[in-house]
């Protein structure tokens, strides 16, 4: 995947947002919910190729955590986020990210670096 990955997500990345009724509908179906953990992190305050390099080493949730702390980024927990709450693009990228894992960089118009980190999945 390029450096900028995604872009068409990075919206997703400043909030997550419920679609309440859409997703209530959808409980039903095979998708999972995720326990996420997002990093945030301003692009002007580390390189992405650091950012990305660094986020790409995280095992689990809790070294996230620490990682995000460590480069002042903002640090999310996202709680039982149904796969349906999520934009289209980026359930391919969770559906098989191991859990510990970190997603590719997403940016939002290189003004902000991103990452998710799955902690669980039910």
């Amino acid at each position: 995947m390029p450096d900028h990955v995604l872009p068409a997500i990075a919206a997703f990345a400043g909030a997550l947002i419920p679609a309440a009724a859409l997703a209530q509908e959808e409980r039903v179906s095979s998708l999972p919910d995720y326990n996420l953990v997002q990093l945030s992190v301003a692009a002007s305050a580390v390189p992405i190729e650091e950012f990305q390099s660094r986020t790409m080493a995280i095992n689990s949730c809790g070294e996230a955590v620490k990682l995000g702390k460590a480069l002042g980024a903002k640090v999310e927990r996202k709680t039982f986020v149904h796969a349906t709450e999520l934009p289209p693009q980026l359930r391919p990228v969770l559906k098989d990210l191991p859990n510990g894992m970190a997603t590719p960089v997403l940016t939002e118009d290189g003004k902000a670096l991103h990452v998710l980190v799955v902690c669980s999945r039910s």
